[in-house]
């Protein structure tokens, strides 16, 4: 079966990890100039601190997605440290003080290794994943501000499928329902490619397949083929809105 498909990284994905970081870094400025702009008024200076807070989750969120995205095209694992580290800098620098410290852990086990996990399997169900534990460390004048708490990204894709015969039996009309999920939410797809096994490790595109968005993350799939083998084995590719790939390999039986 086919395991995955190699893509080069390119320049559009190296342009998205710095668009989302530069994104990630004006959050940053901006949460810490409303800060300061805060902190002679005491009464405010939880609420500029939780502020803070959310923008800098979100911004390790962005970070991971975009290493996530390079990670899942062909680029290496080590991306994802390097990009939270760039954003955790960023934060530490835009206030001489260090009122922002920020600690970073890749998760190992549970199937990820060094925070990432690519599972694109034969069963119909591709995940790929980068998890991250973080420890942030706001500084106030009057009180600080510890939180230990972790991230996840998630894109998963769901395929399964079957196939009808015409009357001449030579032509396999197959359908497939796919369902994508963003951290176990309804998402949708920004590409879909399809393959079947034409003979033992000879993949080929489906040729004009009827891809059809039903919405709450659901797509059906339908494309004719001729094979004479009982069963078709299908790869189904697909990149989500978030850029990020994910590969699940099925297989189709006759209808009953």
């Amino acid at each position: 079966m086919k395991k995955s498909r190699k893509f080069r990284t390119d320049c559009s994905g190296q342009l998205l990890i710095v668009a989302a970081l530069a994104i990630a870094i004006l959050i940053a400025s901006t949460s810490i100039y409303v800060y300061e702009l805060t902190t002679q008024t005491p009464s405010l200076e939880n609420s500029s601190m939780a502020e803070l807070a959310l923008a800098v989750k979100a911004g390790l969120r962005n970070a991971m997605i975009s290493a996530l995205a390079n990670i899942t095209k062909g680029g290496q694992k080590t991306v994802l440290m390097e990009n939270l580290a760039m954003l955790a800098g960023a934060y530490m620098q835009l206030h001489p003080q260090q009122l922002c410290q920020i600690r970073c852990t890749l998760l190992n086990g549970a199937g990820y290794e060094d925070g990432v996990k690519l599972s694109w399997n034969n069963n119909g169900l591709g995940v790929s994943s980068a998890y991250v534990f973080f420890t942030l460390k706001i500084l106030g004048p009057a009180h600080n501000l510890t939180i230990n708490d972790a991230i996840n990204v998630t894109t998963l894709l769901a395929a399964e499928g079957c196939y009808t015969i015409d009357r001449n039996g030579s032509i396999k009309t197959v359908s497939l329902t796919c369902n994508v999920f963003n951290e176990n939410k309804p998402a949708q797809a920004r590409k879909i490619i399809v393959y079947w096994e034409q003979t033992p490790e000879l993949w080929v595109p489906a040729e004009n397949p009827d891809i059809i968005y039903l919405g709450n993350g659901t797509y059906t799939i339908v494309f004719a083929v001729t094979t004479p083998s009982e069963s078709v084995n299908v790869s189904v590719q697909l990149v989500d809105a978030r850029n990020i790939f994910v590969l699940a390999n099925a297989t189709c039986n006759l209808a009953s």
